[in-house]
């Protein structure tokens, strides 16, 4: 299995309840996309680990049981049936995406595993999924579901921005040098929440923004070095833009270059030296009106800590923007 963090900030809760359940032998995670679902599985300590979307019938599944228990063990030409008699042992199996298995098979794995105790087996399973609710409509036999996972789900909510900041600020301190990226992690968070990956999003941007602050040379993880990693395209509409909303936009990525946020005060006397600068005369009334138009369309986000460019890096907008302004 792949590497495991040493804890599981901000599931603390949710560990102590699987460990309960896990007594009776049998859990179910279910948690949308980046909650933590696999990493919380894993901390069970399962010696069998099978992901359930790339070995999706309940035959590949038990061949790729019996390859991790028993290495030597030629699965070859033996059915299901067969197979299921030859997982012996105690062992704790983890079974990923297990809504990705073949609605087919499905129903009739559910039941089986979980009636391994009952017929002498020594298997104890957690199952992983992103819905309780879709897994027991894929599952379609309520008696199935009952022995399977019925009052034994324990249930994953996303992470709070503040949570988010304790986890990267958690794997931070296991690989990168202190004082080198706390000003940044907000910055991720904010940029993870709006993400289908979420945490896992925020995980991945942090180790390429810490690449890119490398290959740059630079002693700590930049603003820019965050939104240079999360850049993915491109404002194709910008020069359609008014010229007001423009100098506003322009204003933004200017303070935003070298720091993470701006707060409103600052971008709107950023605004008026723009507009200064540019010879328009400032609209003060519509300030806030055009500050609030940039955020409903995303050229903008708006956090807590202020306001922030988060799809490229703010130098880049800015020159862009001033090309077409001049």
């Amino acid at each position: 299995m792949s590497y495991v963090p040493e804890k599981t900030p901000c599931r603390e809760d949710e560990k102590k309840r699987l460990s309960l359940l896990l007594e009776n032998r049998r859990a179910l995670i279910s948690g949308g996309v980046g909650t933590g679902k696999t990493l919380l599985a894993k901390h069970t300590g399962g010696d069998v680990y099978v992901n359930c979307y790339t070995n999706r019938s309940e035959h590949k599944v038990l061949e790729e049981i019996l390859h991790q228990i028993r290495p030597n063990f030629s699965t070859a030409g033996l059915t299901s049936q067969r197979l299921w008699k030859e997982i012996t042992g105690e062992h704790l199996i983890i079974l990923d995406e297990v809504d990705g298995m073949d609605s087919k098979d499905l129903g009739h794995f559910a039941y089986t595993i979980s009636r391994q105790a009952e017929m002498g087996g020594g298997i104890c399973y957690v199952a992983v999924t992103r819905s309780a609710l879709m897994l027991e409509q894929l599952v379609h036999d309520p008696a199935a579901w009952s022995t399977f996972a019925e009052k034994a789900v324990v249930e994953l909510r996303p992470y709070t921005r503040e949570q988010m900041v304790e986890i990267l600020s958690y794997r931070a301190d296991e690989s990168l040098t202190k004082g080198t990226y706390e000003e940044v992690l907000p910055l991720i968070a904010d940029i993870a929440s709006v993400s289908a990956g979420h945490m896992r999003s925020a995980i991945d941007l942090l180790r390429n923004s810490a690449m890119i602050a490398d290959q740059r040379g630079h002693d700590m993880i930049m603003p820019e070095d965050v939104r240079e990693a999360n850049q993915e395209g491109w404002f194709g509409d910008i020069g359609e833009m008014e010229k007001n909303h423009a100098l506003m936009l322009l204003s933004v990525a200017a303070l935003c270059t070298g720091r993470a946020y701006a707060d409103k005060k600052d971008i709107f006397e950023e605004y008026i030296s723009k507009c200064e600068e540019y010879g328009v005369e400032a609209n003060r009334k519509d300030m806030e009106k055009n500050l609030r138009f940039l955020a409903d369309q995303g050229f903008v986000y708006e956090s807590e800590d202020g306001y922030t460019i988060i799809d490229c890096p703010a130098s880049l907008l800015s020159g862009e923007i001033e090309k077409l302004l001049n």
